[in-house]
């Protein structure tokens, strides 16, 4: 079935069928509900490859995130699609397992498939790289991470408000002895969530000794567990544990588990994100919540916009995130002499 079978059917012009199916120039509704039920009776789909021939757009939008199974990327994702699919738009995502080279694949195969702009979580890809695949072609948005020298907006967390707010709560509870668990420093979040730990804690006059930090090649629930295993056969522990990620996090308690290391008897433990089903762990883990759905949202809409003005200056959007207490912390007030 063709566009000109259903203006037949309808009773209209083919210009008009296509103001309807494309919600393009006003037609009234009574006109409207015709080539709508005509569309349904016809069985009628537009060519979208035909389509986009004329309008030089695809109406496809390119996600690469670093872990799917994430639910801080899930979060993301459901934002991204509730700004994206009322504007007509599809949504094609890749995970790139955080692996650099498979997330500059994806991200070549997108622009090679001329997807209209592209909402990247990086894996820590080079910003050589991501501008030679690129090549200005494809306006792209990053979310969570940046890339150093890369001219591109992104939106992510104020990590140094989220750690503060975890740094202050602990100094708070009495707690002088800190760990840190965390993944590579050439992503944002390891970088800038460890610098921020370390410098709220100066602020106080505290400090994370060498052999109390763990920095691992990934942000994985492997290296959270190997993390743990460290922690649990040392003979002198941290009073409190920072981990920087939330699957870090998930990792560190299952070694904890498994060496019967209690949370927060045995040692406190905080999580920079939320731990997917976290309400189902005892204790329920004090934790820094991310507005990921709404990072998502921010970025799919900076995203139409640059499609839209693509001289507009780049921006670094940063969300707020909030502290939410759980029964993983200790407090330690009495043995400082602290108030309670």
């Amino acid at each position: 079935m063709t566009l000109a079978d259903v203006a037949k059917r309808a009773g209209v012009s083919p210009s008009t069928v296509s103001r309807v199916v494309n919600q393009n120039g006003y037609v009234s509704e009574e006109v409207a509900e015709r080539v709508r039920r005509a569309v349904a009776e016809l069985d009628y789909r537009p060519n979208v490859v035909a389509r986009s021939f004329r309008s030089k757009t695809t109406m496809t939008i390119g996600v690469v995130v670093s872990e799917i199974t994430n639910v801080y990327f899930m979060e993301a994702l459901r934002g991204i699609e509730e700004i994206l699919s009322p504007e007509g738009y599809l949504m094609l995502i890749a995970s790139s397992s955080s692996v650099v080279a498979k997330e500059l694949q994806y991200c070549m195969e997108f622009d090679r498939r001329r997807v209209d702009g592209i909402i990247l979580a990086s894996a820590g890809s080079l910003a050589e790289d991501l501008t030679n695949v690129f090549r200005g072609r494809s306006p792209v948005v990053l979310i969570d991470r940046i890339v150093e020298g890369a001219e591109f907006d992104c939106v992510l967390d104020d990590n140094d408000e989220g750690v503060r707010m975890l740094v202050d709560y602990l100094v708070s509870e009495g707690h002088q002895d800190f760990g840190i668990v965390s993944g590579p420093m050439r992503i944002t979040a390891g970088r800038e969530r460890t610098a921020a730990f370390e410098r709220h804690l100066a602020r106080y006059g505290f400090s994370v000794p060498p052999e109390w930090k763990w920095i691992g090649d990934a942000f994985s629930v492997e290296y959270g567990q190997a993390a743990g295993e460290m922690i649990a056969r040392l003979r002198e522990r941290p009073s409190t544990v920072f981990c920087a990620n939330n699957v870090l996090t998930a990792g560190l308690l299952l070694a904890f588990q498994r060496h019967g290391v209690r949370v927060p008897d045995d040692i406190s433990v905080v999580s920079y994100g939320a731990l997917e089903n976290g309400e189902l762990f005892s204790p329920t883990i004090t934790q820094i919540e991310q507005p990921a759905r709404q990072t998502g949202r921010v970025a799919a809409a900076r995203l139409l916009q640059r499609m839209r003005h693509s001289r507009d200056p780049f921006e670094v959007v940063r969300m707020t995130p909030r502290l939410s207490l759980g029964g993983s912390v200790r407090s330690l007030k009495r043995y400082h002499n602290l108030p309670e």
